[in-house]
């Protein structure tokens, strides 16, 4: 990986991060870090450094580094940057499947986990220079806050629909919107999920492999165009995967009128992780059935009954970003789930 130097402190070092991350993976140097908090001039402040953590969650290394006698644990700045860092670190650890297949596809075809806006949107002139926003994979758009004290900022969503991942509020793009920062208590990420986003999630944990992952979550925003995400695992700690131990499966989602089929393909590799169940967390309307194979699958009266239930079905209901259908359906199976709507 490629490490941006002795970096100082202070915001404007924080700030000019973002140049030099995505102009070394427009030359190709992809796997890409930085000294989250930067490394020379002494302690960076409560807020820079909760903000510089929210940034340094979204680069292609994560890590964080100081000068002799220097501390950079989230306890030592304080409840409130506490608080807004471990939140990041956790949102970090529970997107870990998410990020750890685009680092596969990193090895098989060099396209990383950060590009530019450009790379997706060339056309769009107001991306040319543009080091405000990056995509996190094919389905997530980021902004990190980089000013001190800062109330409001302005970004440049491209072309398509995109959700607020936090707030679940939908803008159509290819324009500026200005959000409100939280300049009190640092929490707020500006992230942006993409219409057709297939993103698979964890729970948050220590570190990876504390538990034996046997749900994989997975939020889908169907699209009208078909999308696609290659789900990949491996043991982590050899090099087996070169030799076909691997597990790989792909999921894909299209929504057609008023229905939304999900397709999970077949599974490649040898290697067979604890992974029983995919929940898929698909935000469109309320199903009214679903059918898996061209059979009906079971409904459930929640999304407990349908954990408790330690098999397949589904669940309707709302969340953040609405209504949702939750469906439960064995991994490492290949086969078509077809949500069709209330009558």
């Amino acid at each position: 990986g490629l490490w941006s130097g002795d970096i100082p402190t202070g915001f404007a070092s924080m700030a000019g991060q973002r140049a030099r991350m995505l102009s070394a993976i427009n030359v190709g140097a992809v796997q890409w870090g930085m000294d989250g908090g930067g490394f020379k001039n002494g302690t960076p402040t409560p807020e820079n450094y909760a903000r510089w953590i929210e940034f340094s969650a979204f680069t292609p290394i994560f890590r964080v580094h100081g000068d002799f006698g220097q501390k950079r644990q989230p306890w030592v700045y304080g409840p409130v940057a506490e608080k807004a860092a471990t939140s990041a670190i956790r949102l970090r650890y529970a997107l870990i499947p998410y990020i750890y297949s685009y680092a596969h596809r990193y090895l098989t075809n060099g396209i990383g986990l950060v590009r530019p806006l450009m790379f997706d949107w060339p056309d769009d002139p107001a991306l040319r220079n543009d080091v405000d926003s990056w995509l996190f994979g094919d389905w997530l758009l980021v902004s990190p806050v980089v000013t001190e004290g800062q109330t409001t900022k302005e970004i440049h969503l491209p072309a398509g629909r995109w959700t607020d991942w936090f707030s679940g509020k939908v803008y159509e793009g290819g324009r500026d919107i200005r959000l409100a920062i939280d300049h009190a208590t640092w929490g707020d990420i500006p992230l942006f999920v993409r219409d057709g986003a297939i993103i698979p999630s964890q729970p948050p944990m220590d570190y990876v492999g504390e538990h034996p992952l046997t749900q994989l979550d997975v939020d889908l925003f169907p699209a009208a165009v078909r999308t696609q995400f290659d789900y990949y695992d491996d043991d982590g700690t050899s090099y087996d995967y070169e030799h076909g131990a691997y597990f790989s499966q792909s999921l894909a989602v299209q929504r057609r009128g008023d229905t939304v089929q999900v397709e999970t393909g077949a599974v490649g590799g040898s290697f067979r992780p604890a992974l029983r169940f995919y929940l898929l967390k698909i935000h469109a309307a309320t199903a009214g059935a679903v059918d898996a194979g061209g059979k009906a699958m079971s409904s459930f009266a929640s999304l407990d009954a349908l954990q408790r239930s330690q098999g397949e079905g589904w669940a309707s209901g709302r969340d953040r970003f609405g209504a949702v259908t939750w469906v439960r359906m064995a991994a490492a199976a290949r086969q078509t789930v077809v949500l069709s709507p209330q009558r």
